[in-house]
């Protein structure tokens, strides 16, 4: 099961703290634009320290990313969102594809990882599908390197898949107690219904309970070059998950989207383009915590999310293989929405809160 680009990236600083330090960490300008490098078809996935990570060709031409103090549409686009009146039905859908590219630890050849996950909310709780599509290396010199060492099975970063849940083509079927967001929030498809339209009031709610969330947590024990996420990037990552995966109504987005554009370092941009090509306006903002510039692509007509890209925005360590401006993952948003059709459980499949799940 693919974790995202941030839970990787601290798991390896801190596992390769002796060959990294806070100075090579340090703030640089973001880019203006995303480097192409030749020889590859894909895009980076970012790993860190000791994990080796070459980039791929980039499909989603960040390149054409227009930057603009404020479109002068946005507004407009958000304020037909907030309008927007949406008859809730039995089943709330929601299904992404996330794609990363990097190297497996201690390996010589990169891979492309892609994995479906499709989201429901219910009236007896969420139910969340994750299906690994594929792993293969990334290149033509990449699996020449993989067959080299033997052709092992992949699965995900994986090499080997005799322990590994998340199988090629193996759906597994999770039954959260809530829509499980960022920074360890959680919530109920009512609490989701009930959030303040109000860009000010929600991000006040959302902060009230990050801050309850962290007061719960461990403290931290032992040296580490990690820093936590600040509180910015953790209501970043919330506005991420309240647009993709939950069952928020338009205002309520609506809300989400004023409230990301006013984070501090935020900017939008007139164009920039998906995983698939598809054109649209972005929010971008750059992390306080790692050197990545997470970008949210909108529709322009819609306000609808079509899905994130990362960029890398600071220096690396030299062992990461990434440089400046190259792109690190992507999710691709293929549909949201409200349905009269539910998630179909395979048989001998218990539906019971924080179990999973598999099957075919």
């Amino acid at each position: 099961m693919t974790r995202n680009v941030e839970d990787r990236l601290r798991d390896a600083f801190t596992a390769g703290a002796e060959l990294v330090s806070p100075e090579s960490l340090k703030t640089v300008a973001a880019p203006a634009a995303v480097r192409r490098r030749r020889g590859f078809r894909g895009l980076p996935v970012l790993a860190a320290a000791s994990v080796a990570v070459v980039l791929g060709t980039v499909a989603i031409v960040p390149s054409l990313l227009r930057h603009s103090a404020a479109p002068a549409g946005f507004t407009a686009v958000v304020d037909a969102l907030a309008r927007r009146v949406e008859q809730p039905r039995e089943y709330w859908r929601s299904e992404l594809e996330t794609l990363e590219w990097g190297r497996p630890i201690g390996q010589r050849y990169n891979i492309e990882d892609k994995v479906r996950r499709v989201s429901w909310a219910t009236s007896r709780g969420p139910v969340v599908e994750t299906t690994p599509l594929y792993t293969r290396p990334l290149t033509t010199a990449d699996e020449r390197k993989w067959r080299e060492t033997g052709a092992p099975a992949l699965c995900g970063f994986a090499v080997g898949c005799k322990n590994v849940q998340g199988r090629r083509g193996r759906t597994s079927r999770d039954f959260p107690g809530g829509f499980e967001l960022a920074g360890g929030v959680s919530l109920t498809r009512s609490q989701l219904l009930a959030l303040p339209q109000d860009p000010q009031r929600l991000r006040a709610e959302l902060l009230l309970r990050l801050r309850d969330m962290r007061r719960q947590e461990p403290a931290l024990t032992g040296r580490s070059y990690v820093k936590r996420p600040s509180e910015q990037d953790m209501l970043w990552g919330l506005g991420e998950k309240l647009l993709m995966y939950a069952p928020t109504p338009p205002a309520v987005r609506a809300a989400v989207l004023r409230m990301m554009a006013a984070t501090p370092g935020a900017r939008t941009v007139d164009e920039a383009r998906d995983a698939e090509g598809r054109s649209g306006m972005a929010i971008v903002r750059r992390t306080d915590r790692d050197p990545l510039e997470r970008r949210l692509l909108i529709d322009r007509s819609s306000g609808d999310v079509l899905g994130t890209t990362t960029v890398v925005a600071g220096p690396l360590p030299e062992t990461s293989g990434l440089d400046i401006g190259d792109m690190a993952d992507a999710q691709v948003v293929k549909e949201l929405g409200w349905t009269g059709e539910g998630p179909r459980l395979p048989e001998g499949c218990s539906r019971q809160a924080g179990k999973t799940c598999d099957g075919s």
